[in-house]
């Protein structure tokens, strides 16, 4: 009879400690899930700036050849 008590008491305690490590790796999991998208996201909108970023120094370059194109002397006529 003691190790009838004695066995259902350890498995009870085995079950729970069992649950316990389940659910805790359950929200860890969550929590890290969570992190990633909020991670994602804050790279998505990153990378939606850096978009920008490259039109605007496009545009920049542009405005550049356009002035140096301007600023230099024609080599053919120079030559003349």
């Amino acid at each position: 009879m003691n190790t009838a008590i004695a066995t259902t008491v350890i498995s009870v305690l085995g079950a729970g400690l069992f649950g316990m490590f389940f659910m805790l790796f359950k929200n860890l999991s969550d929590t890290m899930n969570s992190g990633f998208a909020a991670v994602n996201a804050r790279l998505g909108r990153l990378e939606d700036k850096f978009d920008g970023l490259a039109d605007e120094v496009r545009a920049h370059g542009e405005r550049l050849a356009r002035i140096e194109a301007k600023l230099e002397p024609d080599p053919p006529a120079a030559a003349a």
